[in-house]
């Protein structure tokens, strides 16, 4: 508490029970402490406020209009302050999100009507992108990024796992019987991903053991999404991350090719600068994605049971 602010509610409180013995009970000082914040507060204003006799105390002329006209101050500041509390307590204002574009439409888009619905003072500004955004350039307040993370200056925290299956259309595993071990993936047509730092090559991990698989294709693209399009044309074998190829893969369109194994698995995150001022805003909209996108995912749940390898 600011010096003045002090002075005015030890006055104030003086006035209230006419005593520096019980006002000195209330705000937990002793009377002596009591007195000479009275004394500093008629110095500075250079009158006297408080009537000291050996019975009672008394406010002088000038002590009962200063106490008046202070009595709205002191409502003030204590509304003043009640309102700066309230707007670190609730996230408010406008927080902008970053997201590559399938999973932003997919699973983050749905979920702005039960996170403004949780939180009404807060708006939402949500960008769609597949290249990479830097956060603190470019004012952004929280990205999702799957994958691996290089930024040190940004705080992550682990939201889920990407799991990336290999998929197939049934008419192309009509045509081409579907490998029954990995190896086998090199007598088939594979839809690269450009996005790897080495497309050519799978990192298959099952059965206790990762193996890398060399691979080919006449296809090759640097969209998830294409990949799943491409896919389902019957072009060849390619992965797909559940949380984009699954509704295909119930309907159908996709089946799952060597059930006891997929990519390696990676993660989802939140990023965001420095936690060490982490915004009300963007603390409550991670641990509200945090809570609904946790494993397992509602994308995974979604295959359990119905898609090999989901049990």
């Amino acid at each position: 508490m600011h010096t003045e602010t002090l002075e005015l509610t030890v006055f104030h409180c003086v006035v209230k029970h006419a005593s520096y013995a019980k006002a000195a009970e209330e705000l937990r000082l002793s009377p002596s402490g009591v007195s000479r914040i009275i004394t500093r507060l008629e110095e500075n204003l250079g009158v006297r406020l408080v009537q000291r006799t050996t019975r009672k105390l008394a406010l002088t002329e000038a002590g009962a209009t200063f106490f008046a006209r202070t009595q709205q101050v002191l409502v003030d500041l204590a509304e003043a302050e009640s309102e700066v509390q309230q707007a670190v307590l609730r996230p408010r204002g406008t927080i902008r999100i970053s997201a590559p574009v399938v999973f932003g439409q997919l699973h983050v888009g749905p979920l702005l009507t039960r996170l403004t619905a949780r939180f009404p003072e807060l708006s939402v500004d949500l960008n769609l992108m597949d290249r990479f955004v830097d956060l603190i350039e470019e004012g952004i307040d929280l990205a999702i990024r799957i994958g691996t993370l290089s930024d040190s200056r940004l705080t992550a925290r682990r939201l889920c796992t990407n799991h990336r299956i290999l998929v197939a259309s049934p008419e192309y595993l009509t045509r081409h019987p579907a490998p029954e071990r990995p190896e086998e993936l090199a007598k088939h047509q594979c839809i690269l991903f450009t996005g790897f730092s080495k497309p050519r090559e799978w990192r298959l991990v099952g059965e206790g053991t990762a193996t890398l698989v060399p691979i080919s294709g006449r296809v090759a693209t640097n969209n998830v999404e294409v990949l799943t399009t491409t896919a389902k044309q019957g072009l060849g074998i390619t992965f797909g991350a559940t949380l984009s190829a699954g509704p295909a893969l119930l309907a159908g369109e996709l089946v799952r090719v060597l059930p006891d194994y997929e990519l390696e698995p990676t993660a989802i995150f939140a990023v965001y600068p420095s936690a060490r001022q982490l915004s009300t805003k963007v603390r409550a909209t991670v641990d509200f994605l945090a809570d609904n996108l946790k494993d397992p995912t509602s994308w995974d749940r979604d295959l359990i049971g119905r898609i090999p390898g989901f049990g």
